[in-house]
């Protein structure tokens, strides 16, 4: 259930910021949903995933101030709700953009 209310918010998150994101650069909703969802999820993608070069970064980072190695192992990629939850609001733009320019793709 947990999850799930994330993965609700995140929706909810990133549609609120879309909608921001369109009255400071005074353009359509459907315009910029598409890129606006791109660079969520590659944002997203950077800041949520452990196996990543900025995590294996702050890993030495901290390896470096405490003086105590840490144990690397290969991590298995894990992708965090927040970050499944901005790739359905990508397909979700996807098919709302389809949806509103459907007479252009379909004649």
């Amino acid at each position: 259930m947990k999850n799930f209310i994330i993965l609700i918010l995140t929706v909810l998150f990133l549609a609120i910021g879309n909608w921001i994101a369109t009255l400071i650069f005074n353009a359509s909703l459907v315009d910029l949903s598409i890129p606006f969802a791109l660079v969520s999820i590659f944002i997203i993608y950077i800041f949520t995933n452990k196996g990543n070069a900025l995590g294996r970064q702050i890993d030495s980072q901290i390896q470096g101030q405490t003086g105590i190695r840490m144990a690397l192992s290969n991590r298995v990629a894990n992708h965090s709700f927040v970050f499944i939850g901005s790739v359905i609001y990508f397909f979700l733009t996807l098919v709302f953009t389809f949806f509103v320019y459907r007479e252009y793709f379909i004649s």
